[in-house]
C-alpha cells in the first residue's frame, strides 16, 4: 500500500513539473560582457538577420578629397545591395585628426558612436581592450577579396582575435637631392656614422625636412638615424635634431604636407620625408627616392595603416561585416588606391594593377619593395614597447621637435632598452 502511493506521488510530481510554462528556457543565458572583460567568441554572439538594410554609419576621419571617394564607393554598395550606409566625419578639435582615437571612444562611451570605425591601426588594440569593438571571425564571412598583406595583421590582433580589416597603408619614403655645393653627386648617408659626417660637413641650414606634427614621418627620420623607430635612442635623437631646422624658423606653410601645396626641397644636399601619397603626384626628377629606411632595421619600414572596425554597440553587425568586406574588395581597393594615392593591402593587386593606379614613376622604388617586405615581417610599431602607446609616442615626438621637451626629458619619460 505505502509503495502504490510513493507512485502516486511520483505522478503527480511529473505531472506539475510538465505544466511549467515553456517560456522558462533554462538553456539560454547571455551575459553581455563590459568594457575589459574578455571577449564573447563571434559564433556565441546573437546573429543579426540578414535582412537588416540599415541604416547604419561609417565614423571617419579623412580629407576632403578621400570624403568624396569613399561617399561615391559607397553610393556603389547601395545601389547594389540596397542597404541605407551613411558616412560621417567625426567631430575633433585636432585638424590633422591626432585625436581620432579620443573622439572614437567619447561617441562610444556615450553609446552614440557609429557602427563602423575607419581609424590608425595603433588605434585598434585600446578600442578593443575598452570593449568598443567587435573581433573580426572567419564565422562571421569577412574575407577580403584577396589575401591581405602578413604584415599589417599583427597589430588588430589581440587576447585571441582579430579587431579589425586593413584598408589602405601609406609607407613613408625620402626624395634625396643629392647634388653637393661643389656641383657634385652622390649617394645619401646609409649608416649612422656617416651620418655623422655628414652633419659635419652641412653645418648651416637644415638638411632634413618633413611634418614636424607627424609621427610616422619623426619615425621614418629616426629610422634614416639606424634608431629604433618605436623606442628612439639618445644619439639618434641627437642627429635627428642637428638635421632638422628649429621650430621657430619655420613658418606656417612650411609645414603642409606633402601634396598639399610643399615640393621636394631642390637644395643641394637636402631630404625630404613623408608619406608615399603625398610624393606620388609630384616631379621628382633629377632626385632620387627610396623607402625612408636605415640600414639597422632593413625589414621594418615605417608605414602608416587605416583600418575597418565594428563597433560592439551595433545592431547591424551582419550589415556592417559586408559593407567591410565590400570595401576591402579588389575593385574597391583598386578604385580607392587610384583616388586617394595610397596603397592597396592585397598583395595581388601590386603584381597585377600597377599600371591602374595613382603613379608617377616610383612604383616600383616604394610600393613593390613595401609588398615585398610586408608580405613576410611587419611594419615598424609606434608605442614606445607599450602596446596601445601610440598617442603618448606621438605627443612626445610633437613636444621633442617643437622644442617643449628637451631630449633628456624625452629619454625621462620614455627611456629606451639601451642609452
Amino acid at each position: 500500500m505505502k509503495r502504490k502511493k510513493y507512485w502516486f506521488l511520483f505522478a503527480v510530481l511529473l505531472l506539475s513539473l510538465s505544466s511549467l510554462s515553456p517560456s522558462f528556457d533554462f538553456t539560454h543565458y547571455t551575459k553581455r560582457e563590459p568594457p575589459g572583460d574578455e571577449p564573447v567568441p563571434p559564433e556565441q554572439r546573437p546573429e543579426t538577420p540578414e535582412a537588416d538594410q540599415g541604416p547604419i554609419q561609417v565614423g571617419v576621419q579623412l580629407s576632403g578629397a578621400e570624403l568624396r571617394k569613399l561617399n561615391e564607393l559607397n553610393e556603389q554598395f547601395m545601389r547594389e545591395y540596397g542597404a541605407e550606409v551613411k558616412i560621417v566625419p567625426l567631430e575633433s578639435d585636432d585638424p590633422d585628426g591626432e585625436e581620432s582615437l579620443d573622439a572614437f571612444m567619447k561617441q562610444l562611451s556615450l553609446g552614440e558612436g557609429p557602427d563602423i570605425l575607419l581609424t590608425d591601426s595603433h588605434d585598434i588594440k585600446a578600442l578593443a581592450v575598452n570593449g568598443y569593438l567587435l573581433p573580426v571571425d572567419a564565422s562571421q564571412a569577412v574575407v577580403p577579396d584577396g589575401e591581405a598583406l602578413s604584415g599589417l595583421l599583427t597589430p588588430l590582433q589581440w587576447n585571441g582575435y582579430q579587431w579589425g580589416l586593413p584598408f589602405d597603408i601609406d609607407p613613408y619614403v625620402m626624395v634625396w637631392n643629392g647634388h653637393g655645393k661643389d656641383g657634385s653627386s652622390g649617394e645619401f648617408p646609409r649608416s649612422r656614422k656617416e651620418w655623422k659626417q655628414y652633419f659635419g660637413v652641412h653645418t648651416s641650414g637644415a638638411v632634413l625636412s618633413f611634418d614636424l606634427g607627424d609621427p610616422y614621418a619623426f619615425a621614418a627620420a629616426i629610422h634614416l638615424m639606424e634608431g629604433d623607430p618605436s623606442k628612439p635612442d639618445r644619439e639618434a635623437l641627437d642627429l635627428l635634431l642637428r638635421g632638422v631646422r628649429p621650430a621657430s624658423e619655420i613658418t606656417s606653410d612650411e609645414q603642409q604636407e606633402p601634396g598639399e601645396g610643399s615640393e621636394p626641397s631642390k637644395e643641394p644636399g637636402s631630404l625630404k620625408i613623408g608619406p608615399y601619397s603625398g610624393f606620388a603626384g609630384q616631379d621628382i626628377d633629377g632626385r632620387s627616392l627610396a623607402l625612408a629606411m636605415g640600414n639597422d632595421r632593413p625589414k621594418s619600414p615605417v608605414v602608416r595603416t587605416r583600418c575597418l572596425a565594428v563597433a560592439a554597440q551595433t545592431e547591424s553587425s551582419a550589415l556592417a561585416m559586408k559593407w567591410i568586406t565590400y570595401m576591402t574588395g579588389k575593385e574597391q581597393q583598386r578604385e580607392w588606391s587610384k583616388s586617394a594615392g595610397t596603397l592597396p593591402v592585397l598583395s595581388e593587386l601590386y603584381v597585377t594593377s600597377s599600371h591602374l593606379l595613382h603613379d608617377q614613376g616610383i612604383w616600383q622604388k616604394t610600393a613593390v619593395p613595401v609588398q615585398l617586405l610586408l608580405a613576410e615581417n611587419e611594419a615598424s610599431v609606434l608605442d614606445f614597447g607599450a602596446s596601445g602607446s601610440f598617442q603618448t609616442y606621438a605627443e612626445a615626438a610633437r613636444n621633442l621637435l617643437s622644442g617643449e621637451i628637451t631630449i633628456e626629458k624625452y629619454l625621462e619619460l620614455h627611456p629606451p632598452e639601451s642609452q
